[in-house]
């Protein structure tokens, strides 16, 4: 039995989870394609992961970048938005001096002549993933892409755009459900032909192994009925899950505990994560309150009540009537507000939606009655 209060589970701290579940069909795609960078063929596509903040995007990609450890020659390198103040600085974060130092030894040939990072003039972005992807294979990971600037993501997806093309290169990009948008506002052809996978909750049965495993692993366990209770507690949201499974954690892992979650023992662990949810809750409260989308979403809130899907036509319908002046054009425009703040989550190229997190619909209609 494990003695330790906080255990495994990691809150919203974007570390890979004791156990990642539910995520497959992402986890074989991946190794498909880096299988493929090891054998330094091109993988013939981009990659974009979008969904609502808090369903495990930063996780997918942490286990990205350990898997590739796992595939010869294959290197990874992280590209932080908020570090990139303009075009001209990423070029010098696409090849920085410790990649420098470390692999490319006294300099390496790029568009045309030998250039060392940081030296002036600094060759295209294009040139300088060519160049590394023929050093090495290489996958360049670039978490909140949503918040690119718009010069800047032109630039860069331009390059891999380029040396994707005939070199063992992958650009995976992952943000909320706006990156689309901002995609399309850099205004390059790329990233529609890109391989586009949701991130969103997960399913019941993978929820329960998110649970379960954890627990398991350390030789404790979880009884049935409190394991039902818990997939209930979570809706299937990844950042739930932890934040449910620390606090649970807590009850096996005490001096004179039995090592089992008891359906008793969950009950105790349950105020301190209703608490964190509602300080959670109000946050996202506050961003429809900021945004001027209360009324919205209180109105989609009541539509989604008693029925866990809306199409579209429904969904407008509910914006329609919170939001009587509005066109149709102002109305999809709030819709997609709704969407990038991941208070509703549709997927598919023309989805059904479904609540972001279905518990979140609950505390609107509570807190927001009559305004």
């Amino acid at each position: 039995m494990a003695s330790g209060v906080h255990g495994p589970f990691r809150p919203g701290t974007g570390a890979t989870p004791p156990y990642l579940a539910g995520r497959s069909t992402e986890k074989a795609l991946f190794r498909e394609w880096l299988a493929e960078l090891a054998q330094r063929i091109p993988p013939g596509t981009q990659v974009v992961l979008y969904g609502p903040r808090g369903n495990g995007k930063t996780v997918l990609l942490d286990w990205l970048e350990k898997e590739a450890s796992c595939f010869s020659g294959v290197t990874t390198a992280v590209l932080r938005p908020a570090e990139v103040s303009d075009p001209e600085r990423l070029t010098d974060m696409l090849a920085p001096k410790s990649w420098w130092r470390r692999l490319a030894g006294s300099g390496f040939a790029v568009g045309g002549f030998s250039w060392r990072p940081g030296a002036a003039p600094a060759p295209a972005a294009g040139d300088v993933l060519i160049a590394r992807a023929k050093a090495h294979p290489l996958v360049m990971v670039v978490d909140e892409a949503h918040t690119l600037r718009l010069d800047v993501g032109r630039v860069l997806l331009n390059a891999a755009q380029e040396a994707g093309r005939e070199h063992p290169f992958l650009l995976v990009l992952a943000g909320t459900p706006n990156l689309e948008g901002r995609l399309n506002a850099m205004g390059v052809s790329f990233w529609d032909r890109a391989r586009q996978l949701g991130i969103g909750r997960l399913d019941a049965k993978a929820t329960v192994e998110a649970f379960r495993r954890p627990f398991e692993a350390a030789g404790n366990r979880v009884d049935d009925g409190a394991l039902a209770e818990m997939v209930r507690l979570s809706h299937g949201y990844p950042f739930f899950i932890q934040l449910l499974g620390r606090e649970a954690w807590a009850e096996v892992a005490l001096p004179g505990t039995s090592g089992v979650l008891t359906q008793a023992a969950l009950a105790r662990a349950k105020p301190g994560f209703e608490h964190r949810k509602r300080d959670y809750y109000r946050q996202r409260y506050r961003d429809l309150e900021d945004r001027g989308l209360l009324a919205a979403g209180r109105a989609v809130a009541e539509a989604f009540h008693g029925t866990p899907v809306l199409d579209t036509a429904d969904l407008r319908e509910a914006i329609s009537g919170a939001t009587p002046d509005q066109d149709s054009s102002a109305i999809a425009r709030t819709q997609r507000a709704l969407s990038d703040l991941g208070f509703i989550w549709g997927a598919s190229p023309d989805p059904s939606w479904e609540p972001g997190i279905p518990s979140l619909m609950d505390y609107v209609r509570e807190h927001s009655g009559g305004r």
